[in-house]
């Protein structure tokens, strides 16, 4: 079953708009022609979101699930039985906590591998947040009737939400801290332009 990420339907008059902020922003110059230029490279960097996300989404099958990144691309496989808990966030993505089990290591005598078990680590919790889904409701139903999560190891769809919250937080944080220092950059920047020249 495959259930795809949510993408806004593009038209020519998304390209259309871009152009013609950008050649509005050029003819007009100064601040306000920043101000057009810029706002016609957000609407670029978002029209290409969309077309990056469309066919990429969350596959589930019998005993697994595959799921891509909206914008990477990249694939992780996560057995059912790796799984801890899951849940629908407020935006319609997937926040996905399961267990991430060590590699495996390669093929070494018996007195190795009987060395190296006490110093095993446990394995590490990961959480997965995807982009918003087209049917999220279907895939929640669908992920909760593939995989019954064992009483031992799961975890409350509360606490699944919290970790989301956190995440995207802490997302938040880590751009405004480095959209507030843009004027120390610049300051640094020059400084060593200035000892060069």
């Amino acid at each position: 079953m495959v259930f795809l990420y949510y993408t806004e339907r593009l038209t020519p008059l998304v390209g259309l708009l871009v152009l013609g902020m950008a050649a509005v922003g050029t003819v007009l110059g100064g601040m306000l022609g920043v101000v057009f230029v810029g706002s016609a490279c957000g609407i670029f960097i978002w029209a290409c979101l969309q077309v990056l996300r469309q066919k990429r989404g969350v596959r589930l099958y019998e005993g697994y699930l595959l799921l891509q990144g909206s914008v990477s691309g990249r694939v992780r496989r996560i057995p059912y039985e790796q799984l801890r808990g899951f849940s629908l966030t407020k935006r319609g993505g997937l926040a996905l906590l399961y267990r991430e089990l060590p590699a495996p290591q390669p093929d070494l005598p018996p007195q190795a591998l009987s060395a190296a078990l006490p110093n095993e680590a446990p394995p590490h919790q990961r959480l997965l947040l995807t982009a918003r889904l087209a049917q999220p409701e279907a895939l929640h139903a669908a992920l909760a009737a593939r995989c019954a999560l064992s009483s031992s190891d799961a975890v409350p769809a509360t606490y699944v939400l919290g970790l989301a919250r956190r995440r995207r937080l802490r997302d938040a944080l880590i751009v405004l801290m480095a959209i507030l220092g843009i004027p120390l950059y610049v300051l640094i920047l020059s400084r060593i332009l200035n000892s060069l020249l």
